[in-house]
């Protein structure tokens, strides 16, 4: 609900007055690590005497001495090529934020936040997000406006956030320390600047002032009995028909300029999903098609190929050549990244059988990329090739060390291959299996190879060849 509580929240800042309390928040903070604010405080040094510095914070806090300081400005890129301006709070502020978040998230679940809004909230997230999409998809709503916000964590108007606040919280001393936080200002190549709008992204309680202040958009968006689904400030308005997709997003126009925002027009548009594609969180949503044997449509939904991208660089920002460690260390270097990338890819497929409990019969096809992630382990191992050559330099680099090395002697040393583990969580396909198959295509690969060369007058086992090969399977040793 977004509107004024007859209750509002009290003495919510007594709440965060002990030490535990700012030790649990302190916990939090240290475990999401990040590095220090413009004070030069990093997680390291604070840790090193947090017994007596919470302590201090207390006392500061207990007799309101406490003030907010400058954040500390740093750009990162996006995916089209700008730079998105996080906000870096000193440590304490961090502690503070966390603190007070710990006590007015629970408050805000409890009724407040939308069902369909799913980012920065406990227990909702992509997976929810799929489930909302292909649940919408399926049921007919197939109308869709893909909407983003202009800046928004840039333009939140301060004094609009603080009356939408106030709807809920009546503790003055929070309201004041939430005004301070907005209006801390930052530091950027040495010089302070005012913040005059915005709350800082990379602050704490940033997240849960964007759900707060966007909720007014989820709610009237149900007022009007508009289908939506929320992440941050992309969101979805789902409809049956072109005529009612269009009156919604009039609706959302109309709601984000009274909350003093802007519709970003070059990522904002409608989508008729009979013929048209969409991407949301990481994800391509491809149109609704005709199977080729009749037997009825089908709609794809696989990763953005820009997601490809970032698992590619990963893998290469984990295997710098420059090192030299044991092939376990090379190992647990990138698991974690193929794990990480393909439990996102799973989120598709978990929304499917979620939605399938419900009765839901899904048209939705989830093993479109297998090629890609075949394209992933294969760039794995070439890379992992290279950088195991300095603990074995008497293995022989390019195709010597391509036979020695192959696919069931990187699945014997654990290295986790996401094809096999995509399937693997979707089907039970055993690691065995994979092998098999991926052995024997190869085999038959390599057959055609040979098999065209020979039918151009290229000789394939040359006798340099047949020397490496016996080399590799240890038949000669010169």
């Amino acid at each position: 609900m977004n509107d004024e509580l007859k209750m509002k929240w009290h003495s919510i800042y007594g709440q965060i007055l002990s030490a535990p309390k700012l030790m649990s928040a302190w916990k939090q903070v240290a475990e999401n690590k990040g590095c220090g604010g413009i004070d030069m405080e990093t997680i390291q040094t604070f840790k090193a005497e947090e017994d007596k510095k919470i302590l201090s914070l207390l006392q500061e806090l207990k007799q309101k001495e406490y003030k907010p300081t400058a954040v500390k400005r740093v750009y990162i890129p996006k995916k089209n090529g700008d730079k998105r301006p996080l906000g870096i709070p000193v440590i304490k502020d961090r502690i503070v934020q966390q603190s007070i978040v710990n006590v007015l998230s629970p408050k805000f679940e409890d009724g407040i936040f939308h069902k369909c809004s799913c980012g920065y909230r406990p227990n909702r997230g992509i997976e929810r997000v799929m489930q909302i999409i292909l649940w919408y998809i399926e049921h007919g709503n197939n109308y869709i406006y893909d909407c983003d916000i202009k800046g928004f964590f840039d333009n939140i108007p301060h004094k609009n956030m603080m009356k939408i606040l106030t709807k809920y919280i009546a503790d003055g001393t929070v309201l004041d320390l939430i005004w301070a936080w907005m209006k801390s200002g930052y530091m950027e190549e040495g010089k302070f600047m005012e913040s005059n709008s915005g709350t800082q992204q990379g602050g704490v309680i940033s997240p849960l002032l964007a759900n707060v202040y966007l909720n007014e958009l989820d709610w009237e968006l149900e007022k009007e009995g508009i289908k939506f689904v929320r992440y941050c400030d992309d969101f979805l308005l789902f409809a049956k028909s072109d005529e009612e997709i269009k009156k919604a997003g009039e609706v959302a126009k109309r709601v984000i300029s009274n909350l003093g925002l802007e519709i970003a027009i070059n990522k904002t548009k409608f989508v008729d999903f009979q013929n048209d594609d969409f991407k949301f969180v990481g994800f391509d949503f491809k149109h609704w098609r005709e199977r080729k044997d009749g037997s009825g449509k089908y709609f794809i939904v696989e990763p953005t190929e820009q997601s490809f991208k970032d698992f590619k660089k990963k893998i290469k920002d984990a295997t710098c050549r420059k090192l030299t460690l044991s092939q376990e260390e090379w190992i647990n270097r990138v698991n974690p990244i193929i794990r990480g990338k393909v439990n996102y890819y799973l989120y598709p497929h978990k929304a499917v059988e979620i939605n399938n409990k419900y009765g839901i019969e899904s048209h939705c096809f989830l093993k479109g990329f297998s090629r890609q992630m075949h394209g992933i382990d294969m760039y794995t191992r070439q890379r992992l090739r290279v950088c195991m050559q300095h603990k074995h330099p008497t293995v022989r680099k390019g195709f010597r060390k391509s036979l020695k090395w192959n696919i069931e002697y990187f699945c014997k040393i654990k290295l986790i291959p996401s094809n096999w583990l995509y399937y693997n969580r979707m089907y039970g396909y055993t690691i065995e299996q994979y092998i098999e198959k991926q052995t024997t295509r190869n085999k038959g690969k390599n057959e055609r190879y040979i098999n065209k060369l020979k039918s151009q007058g290229i000789e394939y086992y040359t006798e340099s060849r047949l020397k490496a090969i016996a080399y590799s399977k240890g038949l000669v040793t010169s």
